[in-house]
């Protein structure tokens, strides 16, 4: 469907939730088996066909339903916290693939029927605002956590009182044995972000690695799980894809308030940036994020050159896998 189609606009402009049209959007048109077959297979070029069409539809928001960056920062799916995932789980597990976005969704289906654990249930979660690791570990994992980094969470109190049992994985080939239990399984594993945060990461390129590291991190977390658990697979975040020809020209140097970044919190001291398109305020935590595909360019002295970015308010950045496998052989 063209960006200009009038039942497009129409359904963009009526005065309705516009989030659970695009969710069905992107899963079902965008980032899936079909699209990646229609890219010959390709990771890089499933990337960058679906992205030119991500970047055309948040354009066309930008300008007829900026409302739709205030959607994302509302309550997220209450229901689709990890902690919920348990109660409505007993003996089940959880597995975070960190920066992990719904582009990769076809690859975990396959890395699922490989691994003979049938799709029970497809859909989205959802990142927190800022779109930040340790954002999500204190509002969406739902055990009443700090902001903190998944590598704090091994000796966990919360977690513990609440018989879940923690494994943190740093690399893609870090390896535990998972042992079985009544406690509830949680496993973060720090891929794919590690690879989308250092100056190698400019182009699509990285994306056919990152594509096939996940077999490796696979491996280690959800075939490690026993057998006979039900699986949840899922991320803190996605990112937004900022090379040339994929961003908002329109916000360019909107970032400066923010210091460079896609997000900043501000102190008491600190005059906040006024309410602009493409900067959302929320002025009770002091915080502005950038709202929209703005290419922000850190400033450091050894900045990324990364154009894999997340911290901000975009589709990509917000939108998150959930996908729910059944015990080995239900495939």
């Amino acid at each position: 469907m063209s960006a200009l189609d009038s039942s497009l606009l129409l359904s963009l402009t009526a005065p309705q939730p516009r989030l659970p049209g695009i969710e069905t959007w992107l899963r079902n048109e965008v980032w899936n088996d079909a699209a990646f077959d229609r890219a010959g297979r390709s990771p890089k070029d499933y990337l960058l066909a679906g992205e030119r069409l991500v970047n055309e539809r948040e354009s066309l928001l930008a300008t007829t339903a900026p409302q739709v960056y205030a959607e994302l920062t509302t309550a997220a799916v209450p229901d689709r916290t990890i902690s919920g995932f348990f109660t409505d789980n007993p003996h089940s597990a959880a597995v975070i693939f960190d920066g992990c976005s719904l582009r990769e969704v076809p690859r975990l289906n396959e890395l699922a029927r490989a691994s003979r654990r049938a799709v029970l249930e497809q859909g989205c979660g959802r990142a927190a605002v800022p779109s930040e690791t340790i954002q999500f570990v204190a509002d969406r994992l739902g055990f009443g956590l700090p902001a903190i980094g998944p590598s704090q969470l091994t000796s966990r109190r919360e977690l513990r009182t609440q018989n879940v049992r923690y494994y943190y994985f740093a690399q893609s080939n870090s390896y535990h044995t998972i042992e079985d239990g009544e406690d509830s399984l949680l496993l973060w594993c720090r891929f794919p972000d590690q690879r989308y945060t250092d100056s190698t990461a400019i182009d699509e390129g990285l994306f056919d690695g990152a594509w096939d590291g996940f077999e490796q991190a696979w491996q280690n977390t959800v075939q490690a799980v026993p057998a006979d658990r039900t699986v949840l697979v899922t991320s803190d975040h996605g990112y937004v894809f900022l090379k040339s020809g994929f961003s908002d020209t329109r916000l360019k140097n909107l970032d400066r308030p923010l210091n460079g970044k896609r997000f900043r919190f501000f102190e008491e001291h600190e005059t906040m940036p006024e309410r602009t398109p493409g900067l959302w305020l929320d002025e009770s935590r002091r915080l502005a994020v950038l709202a929209g595909r703005g290419h922000n360019r850190p400033q450091a002295p050894s900045a990324s050159q990364s154009v894999y970015r997340h911290g901000g308010l975009t589709l990509m950045e917000m939108f998150t896998p959930w996908l729910v496998l059944g015990p080995v052989g239900s495939a």
